[in-house]
């Protein structure tokens, strides 16, 4: 039996072609893999698209932006959205059965859609309008929301957060209700009064309310608040006639 050497070239060639394959393998082992960990992931990012809820239509004059893109005249804004606008910036929010958010020049909000809050001033300006029979618009200032204190009147009111940090609540039309986030405690203000949330969460005295005649009950529904679960009651309120803080206890 004869013995055939393959020329030293050849050889090389084999193991050249020898590690091209293996490289190949491992480059498709490596994309198969990579494809397998983008699944979970692309799952996810769909799963979040789909539970941002659809909040209402924006309608916008001058420089406004949606995380921070400019947009048009109308759009449609969902939950997580934040809205800020620029010196010549103006923003409307209809929220349909509820009312409007108006943000003015400068300021900053963010859509939450939650049972607590529909969105939270982070800087600037905002008026907020409630139609009669509905929850109406909640809004978040810190570690307190503003709520309408009465369903059948419409409520009227405007909000703003100064650069030390500070809320300036001032109610024009209605009642509305300054409370904290937990509905523990907090404050009523009628119509024509203002109210100050300091930097560090406090309540400062407000203008002086004017004398009512005989007693008058207001009661008003606050949802989701203290953890309690979608579309439940957290916490009622009551009060005679005048500015005053009230506690509330949560069940």
């Amino acid at each position: 039996m004869k013995t055939v050497n393959l020329p030293r070239a050849s050889q090389r060639e084999n193991r050249k072609a020898s590690i091209c394959l293996v490289a190949g393998l491992n480059v498709s082992l490596f994309l198969a893999l990579l494809c397998v960990l983008s699944i979970p992931a692309l799952a996810r990012t769909s799963q979040q698209e789909q539970s941002r809820e659809k909040l209402g239509s924006l309608t916008s004059l001058g420089e406004v932006y949606v995380n921070d893109s400019p947009i048009s005249v109308m759009s449609t804004v969902s939950s997580g959205d934040k809205i800020r606008t620029g010196e010549s910036g103006e923003a409307t929010l209809a929220v349909a059965g509820k009312g409007t958010l108006k943000i003015r020049p400068l300021s900053q909000v963010v859509l939450s859609g939650n049972d607590q809050y529909i969105a939270e001033l982070e800087e600037g300006t905002a008026l907020l309008n409630s139609v009669p029979g509905s929850d109406g618009l909640i809004v978040r200032i810190g570690n307190y929301v503003v709520v309408p204190s009465v369903r059948s009147i419409a409520t009227a009111l405007r909000v703003t957060r100064a650069q030390d940090g500070s809320f300036l609540i001032y109610c024009s039309d209605g009642k509305i209700a300054v409370l904290t986030v937990e509905g523990k405690a907090g404050q009523v203000l009628p119509a024509g009064q203002s109210l100050t949330v300091s930097a560090k969460s406090e309540l400062l005295s407000s203008s002086a309310a004017p004398k009512s005649k005989g007693h008058s009950h207001t009661r008003w529904i606050l949802l989701g608040l203290a953890g309690a679960a979608a579309g439940g009651a957290a916490a009622a309120l009551a009060h005679r006639g005048g500015n005053r803080t009230v506690t509330l206890s949560v069940p």
